[in-house]
């Protein structure tokens, strides 16, 4: 017995003897190697053909912002991607119920933004450790503080301030969920609302009037898009125009108008034929003929919760958004300043423009709502905006009374996101030009993307030479103004007034 064992090899000692006699012919090497070497160089090769991911850098802060960039191009600019993305992304939707990074696929076709969910599974964005590691990742992560600091800024000129924050959209769906009624909000926001109001903001919460919508058999979200339904944004105005008071609703009643369009989170989802899987969706809108008047005693900062009723590039109608029925609400205009995303910034910072520019947005007014999606106050950025008076001066910036055709040399441009990235699909980029008739230099909006696709100004690149006519930018900011922008983070370059550009192709005369 003992002896047979000694006789017994190891797997490892028969896998030796096996390699040591395994026979390979010189064809067969020649085959190997020419294979792997073809393997390794002919992707490389067609991506370089397809698209090179250099050609979607654009020109960068820091070394660790362009390596960043240089990543994330080599990632959308994959020929691999662009071939199997959309064909994977339908089979796990159609037959797994997976969505991405961004969308969360819920029952009986109901979609639901990664982000709003993300606010819900946050254990209290209030709670120190919470806000300690945000800090660090450069986020201003107070919301408090912000609100704070904004409602003491307001009422030193007799101004009231009322915070909007609209539920995150999964709260009132856990059914959608497979989570029944066991939804609950971020554990933060009790305290979050107490202590605002305590520093003077009055704080609106329509988290039970939406649920009572729900019961009653009326949906307060859209099926697959992040924004809330007519009639729940129809009942924030009302409940917003009572906490202001003086309400005094008169005139027409508005005109009713059908609207059909797709999410913006099933966008998100880069499926082949979207609309298969997840329809369009019709809703009824109310119409006002109201219009902003900036000598209005009301001013209302948002987001796209503002808009999405309002801005014709969103896609779900005009002249019927919850400025124009908070206006019809209250039988008198408004003032507005809306931006779309980052509602905890966005249209704090462009009320701070208005004061660098020597506007001061704030006379005569008696009320401001600020409103902004719930997620911010997980993910937003509450950096404080100071409202500072300042006078102009002559700046040698180039400004425009009428439409005029230049040549610039490209100084600087900001970052425009990549198609699709964004819950909006139309954005608004900054460009810092010179050498204009010979010397002048000016900042310029321009359109970086239209319908998700990059237009000719998100490609160009510091040092080109670009043939751009610029107009006044208040003869466009109706229509561009409320879209998603990306600003220079240059004070000097913030001061200066900007020109809307519009940048004419390659070898266009």
């Amino acid at each position: 017995m003992d002896g047979t064992n000694k006789n017994r090899l190891t797997r490892e000692e028969i896998a030796r003897r096996e390699i040591g006699v395994t026979d390979v012919t010189a064809a067969q090497k020649l085959f190997l190697s020419l294979f792997f070497l073809l393997a390794i160089g002919v992707y490389p090769g067609l991506q370089f053909v397809y698209s090179s991911p250099l050609k979607e850098i654009r020109p960068a802060a820091t070394l660790r912002e362009g390596f960043k960039q240089y990543e994330t191009a080599i990632e959308e600019t994959s020929l691999l991607r662009a071939v199997l993305l959309a064909p994977a992304q339908e089979v796990l939707t159609r037959w797994f119920r997976t969505g991405n990074e961004k969308v969360i696929v819920g029952r009986e076709g109901w979609l639901f933004y990664a982000g709003d969910f993300e606010y819900l599974a946050n254990p209290g964005f209030l709670q120190p450790g919470r806000m300690r590691k945000r800090g660090l990742a450069g986020a201003h992560p107070d919301p408090v503080a912000a609100v704070g600091k904004f409602a003491a800024d307001l009422a030193a000129r007799g101004i009231r301030l009322i915070v909007v924050p609209v539920p995150a959209k999964p709260l009132l769906y856990g059914d959608k969920l497979g989570a029944g009624a066991g939804l609950r909000g971020n554990k933060s926001f009790g305290e979050f609302k107490a202590r605002a109001e305590a520093l003077g903001a009055t704080v609106l919460d329509f988290t039970e009037d939406f649920a009572a919508m729900r019961r009653d058999g009326a949906e307060p979200y859209l099926k697959t898009d992040t924004h809330w339904t007519p009639e729940a944004m129809r009942l924030a105005a009302k409940k917003t125009a009572a906490a202001i008071g003086g309400a005094a609703p008169g005139g027409e009643a508005g005109a009713a108008a059908t609207v059909t369009a797709r999410g913006d989170i099933a966008n998100m989802l880069k499926l082949p034929d979207v609309d298969a899987l997840f329809p369009q969706q019709t809703v009824e809108v109310v119409q006002h003929d109201t219009v902003p008047d900036r000598a209005a005693d009301v001013l209302l900062l948002g987001d796209s919760f503002v808009n999405i009723y309002s801005l014709d590039a969103m896609g779900w109608g005009v002249r019927a958004g919850f400025a124009e029925t908070l206006a019809h609400e209250l039988g008198r205009p408004i003032d507005v300043i809306a931006r779309n995303d980052a509602g905890a910034r966005a249209s704090r910072d462009a009320l701070a423009g208005e004061f660098r520019h020597g506007r001061d947005r704030l006379a005569g007014k008696k009320v401001v709502v600020w409103e902004f999606a719930a997620r911010e106050l997980v993910s937003g950025d509450w950096t404080d905006t100071p409202l500072e008076l300042e006078e102009r001066a002559g700046s040698g910036f180039l400004t425009v009374d009428a439409p005029r055709t230049v040549t610039a040399t490209v100084l600087a441009a900001t970052t425009v996101p990549r198609p699709h990235s964004a819950p909006y699909k139309d954005h608004v980029m900054s460009l810092h030009l010179a050498d204009i008739d010979g010397g002048s230099e000016a900042l310029v909006f321009a359109a970086g993307m239209r319908d998700n696709v990059w237009t000719d100004a998100a490609r160009l690149r510091i040092g080109d030479t670009v043939t751009a006519t610029l107009s006044p930018w208040a003869d466009f900011e109706a229509e561009y103004g409320s879209w998603n922008r990306s600003e220079f983070d240059d004070i000097d370059l913030l001061l200066q007034e900007p020109c809307w550009g519009e940048i004419q192709p390659e070898g266009q005369p």
